[in-house]
């Protein structure tokens, strides 16, 4: 399995598929980063330098998390399903698979060399949206003929 789950994704409203980072997640991160700051500006501040780098760096450290988890989110352009990391042609899908456990369900992408690309985990009725969702934008991609150049 390429890649891993992502607890913290939605999918985003409008036409297009889109996965984004769900409103909790975003907030948790930012009041973080913005702790980190604050606890550093203080630490330095009351002259404790060792200790006020260090959660400055800290502080660094969760600014860069919310920024790659804002990046690595999913969408689908063009003919296809793109993250920061990762890029699988429509063409090459398979299919969008579902499997379920306790009310909470995965979904994942089989391409057709048998390769799984992991998408998201959470609660089984938004898992399952996600998942129709990306199968429908699959096969409407897979079906149109290509662009005509002239």
């Amino acid at each position: 399995m390429r890649g891993t789950f992502r607890r913290d994704l939605t999918l985003a409203p409008g036409p297009e598929f889109r996965l984004t980072r769900r409103l909790s997640a975003r907030i948790l991160s930012v009041v973080l980063a913005l702790a980190a700051i604050g606890w550093g500006v203080f630490d330095l501040w009351a002259g404790y330098r060792v200790v006020g780098a260090a959660t400055a760096a800290l502080a660094v450290a969760f600014v860069v998390q919310v920024v790659q988890a804002e990046l690595a989110t999913w969408r689908f352009e063009g003919a296809e399903l793109r993250s920061a990391r990762l890029r699988v042609p429509a063409a090459e899908i398979e299919g969008v698979h579902v499997a379920f456990s306790g009310g909470r369900a995965r979904a994942w992408v089989e391409t057709r060399d048998g390769d799984q690309v992991a998408l998201v985990e959470g609660e089984e009725r938004e898992v399952r949206r996600i998942a129709d969702q990306l199968s429908g934008v699959v096969r409407l991609a897979s079906s149109s003929p290509p662009p005509m150049v002239h």
